[in-house]
């Protein structure tokens, strides 16, 4: 499938009418009404205005708005193209002339990232930005064929975004060890393995805050004062990482589909999750990772 077969010309806008960019993605909510793909049009100006300032990027010189909502039948898309730059009402700085909006149902998750991410490569093309700015009907934007030939891929994986084997750590490493690592490769959590590969537990920014906070505290208040000898093992440096970790950590497999996942993340609360292959570690699955990968980056 290609997006030509998700962008009819009933959901075209050419010129793009409005100053700012609520006001053009009231346009093309209009227009997607107007082709029967809305159900409920002031339920879905609702749930724009609260969304607009979350659920919007910038893709290149182009805004890309994209929410999930149970007053469309299916997933669903509009394009417009304003004369003059729209910006967005809270920052004046941020501007652009193509507007993308693409809407989906909640059960069609997987689609909707896949068209998410198909967009979002379709606009990386110089070629495909060159011909929607200079279309000056309907008929020119859909005629780029850099922007409507771009195909949609298959259902994306977690195999497709994930970060290979990321720094890791043993049970017997110790805390300050795995934060000084933490630090050195900016990650926010460490997966714990065994000698076979095996995801044991993770320890986080939470864990190490937890054992090593108390030593600063303590010694923000023992300055100037005699301090009593510690012994070694009492030090939360030297503190083994297995003492520490939390073991209730959710792995996912590489072969898992990414929409999936991602939903089952923002359900949880989790920033990233271990990846496995046959109950071995292989590398590590992050928002980030995702956003990356949707945005074409």
């Amino acid at each position: 499938m290609k997006l030509a077969e998700l962008l009819s010309p009933d959901r075209v806008v050419i010129p793009l009418a409005g100053k700012t960019l609520r006001e053009a993605a009231t346009v093309l909510l209009g227009k997607l009404d107007q082709a029967g793909a809305v159900e409920d049009l002031a339920h879905l100006n609702k749930l724009l205005s609260a969304t607009l300032p979350r659920d919007v990027v910038m893709v290149g010189p182009a805004f890309l708005l994209h929410f999930r909502t149970d007053v469309v039948s299916g997933l669903t898309m509009a394009l417009g193209v304003a004369p003059r730059p729209v910006h967005r009402e809270n920052d004046p700085s941020k501007k652009a002339r193509i507007v993308v909006l693409v809407v989906a149902p909640p059960e069609e998750s997987s689609q909707f990232l896949r068209a998410i991410s198909t967009v979002a490569r379709a606009l990386s093309r110089d070629a495909a930005v060159e011909g929607l700015l200079a279309a000056t009907s309907v008929e020119d934007a859909l005629a780029v064929l850099p922007f409507v030939d771009t195909e949609v891929h298959d259902e994306l994986t977690v195999r497709d975004v994930m970060v290979p084997r990321r720094v890791t750590a043993r049970p017997d490493t110790p805390l300050g060890q795995v934060s000084e690592l933490m630090l050195a490769h900016d990650v926010a959590a460490l997966p714990v393995l065994s000698d076979d590969d095996e995801v044991l537990g993770i320890v986080s920014h939470r864990e190490l805050l937890q054992h090593l906070l108390p030593v600063y505290v303590r010694r923000m208040f023992s300055e100037g004062r005699p301090e009593r000898p510690r012994s070694v093992a009492a030090d939360p440096h030297a503190q083994p990482v297995r003492d520490v970790m939390d073991r209730s950590v959710l792995c996912v497999s590489e072969s898992q589909p990414l929409a999936e996942v991602a939903r089952m993340m923002l359900v949880r609360g989790v920033d990233q999750l271990p990846v496995v292959r046959d109950g071995a570690f292989v590398g590590v699955l992050t928002v980030g990772d995702i956003l990356r990968r949707l945005l074409g980056r």
